[in-house]
Formats: structure tokens, sequence, C-alpha cells
């Protein structure tokens, strides 16, 4: 009972602020809820029309928006007083969550998670055409295309196709697998993943050392990807070790990346593969 008369007050105070609706419209004031987005409104040039974001997001200025979410909570009260006209998010975020903004009478655009650079690609223009910049998204699909093809004419050849592991878990140990973005790291550098029969991702050490990878990319932020590279570099057996192959990957730029942040991405995976 006390939920709903909360949400019954935010949703009064929100109309009270709203002037005007703007629905059909251009929005002018916008909440994300994804970090990849909010790197994609500045992409897009659009950073002037974010007014909130979480704590995850990266911000080109701390005046740029108000901090209105955690990765699990978000202040309503906050976000209301912002006067949103658009939230935009993942499929990631809760649906209570995405609920809850609708009940205040905020516009909600989700998002699915890609599962391919094209899928990046596409949502991208998606989100240039909700805030009048498709021109500027097309734009620069079309530079991101171009740069990816040129990057995979680097690989030599009668290069030898080799066995990549890329990890992005540590506790549990999880590895890229196929149908999603992160995959397409591996299929445009002409590797082959040693995780592309599993599910989820989830797998031991013990069946990594099994598989033997020539490359391992660890896709860990901080002291955590240190120490999960050296922790491979003790496996003097592992191809990977004996070709000097362990390789620390920008987390944040390969696991939410925007369509230049992806080909810049993969530039450096293909650089560290072939050309040392």
């Amino acid at each position: 009972m006390m939920k709903k008369f909360g949400i019954s007050i935010l949703t009064l105070v929100f109309l009270c602020l709203v002037v005007f609706t703007t629905y059909g419209k251009t929005p002018q004031r916008i909440i994300s809820l994804a970090p990849s987005l909010t790197k994609n409104l500045y992409l897009l040039g659009a950073g002037d029309l974010l007014v909130g974001c979480t704590s995850y997001c990266t911000l080109q200025s701390e005046t740029d928006a108000e901090v209105v979410a955690s990765a699990i909570q978000v202040n309503y009260e906050k976000a209301v007083m912002l006067k949103p006209d658009l939230v935009i998010t993942t499929t990631l975020t809760k649906p209570k969550t995405i609920d809850t903004f609708k009940k205040l009478g905020v516009e909600v655009l989700v998002f699915e998670t890609p599962q391919s650079f094209d899928a990046i690609c596409s949502q991208f223009i998606d989100l240039g055409e909700q805030v009048g910049k498709k021109t500027e998204a097309e734009a620069t699909i079309a530079d991101a295309k171009e740069r990816q093809e040129k990057i995979k004419e680097k690989i030599p050849a009668d290069a030898p196709r080799q066995k990549i592991f890329m990890q992005i878990g540590a506790n549990p140990l999880f590895g890229v697998v196929p149908n999603t973005f992160m995959n397409d790291f591996v299929r445009f550098s002409e590797t082959e993943n040693i995780a592309a029969d599993l599910a989820v991702g989830s797998i031991n050490r013990e069946t990594v050392l099994v598989r033997n990878p020539d490359i391992i990319v660890v896709v860990l932020m901080g002291l955590i990807g240190e120490e999960e590279k050296k922790q491979w570099e003790s496996y003097a057996s592992l191809s990977a070790v004996k070709k000097n192959q362990i390789f620390i990957m920008n987390a944040d730029k390969a696991c939410s990346p925007t369509p230049l942040s992806f080909v810049e991405t993969l530039d450096e995976l293909i650089t560290q593969i072939y050309l040392r």
C-alpha cells in the first residue's frame, strides 16, 4: 500500500513539473540507464540532451548529468525532478524499473542486448533517429564498417588459424560464446573460439588448459585482470604462454562498445595477434 502511495506521489510531482507533453517529438531531456547508450549519445553529438545517468556511465564532464541510479537501484524522486522526456535503457534493466518510469509518465526506449557488430550498428542508427541525429548516425556507421574491413585486411593471407579464449569473468570463470557481439571479435580476427560449444560461457580452468588456446585475452578491469594474466602465465605448458600471447583488453571498451570503439578494439586485437 505504501509503495503504491509513494509511486502516486511521484507521479503527481512529475505531472506538475511537466508543462507540455513531448511524445512524438525529439527528446530534450534524456536519462540513460546503460553505459553503452550514454557513450552512444556522446558519439552522436547529443550529449547535451543527457540529464541523468547511472553511476557506471562515463561522462565527458561531471556537470553533464546527475547520477540517478546505481547498477541495481534507481532514485525515482531524483529522476523525476530532472523532468526527463525519455529514458533509454537495455533489456538488462529490471522490468519493474521500466514499468515504474512508464507509470510516472516517462517514455522508455528499451534496446535488446546486441548479439553482433551489425546489431550494435543498427541500434546506433535507431538511437540516432530517436534523438534527431539519424544522418550523423548513418555517417558514423559507414565509417565504422569501412574501418572494420580495412582492419581485417591486416591479417596475413597465410596466417595459421589459432585457438583463442576470451575471458570475461574470473570468479566464476566465463568465456565469450557464440551469438554475442563479443564473439565477433573472434570471427573478425579469424581465430577459433575454444568456448564455441558452450551455451552460457561458464567454464573451468582445467577445461581451458585441456583445450590449450594459442591466445588468451583477459577482458577484465584493474587488478583482477592483472592477476588473471599472471595466473595463466604460470602454466608453462600452455600454448598461449609459449607464444607469449596473453593480453589484457580494455573491458569498458570491449564490453559496452560504441560502433567506433568496437572497431578500435578489434584493431588492437588483430595488431596483438598478427603484427607484434
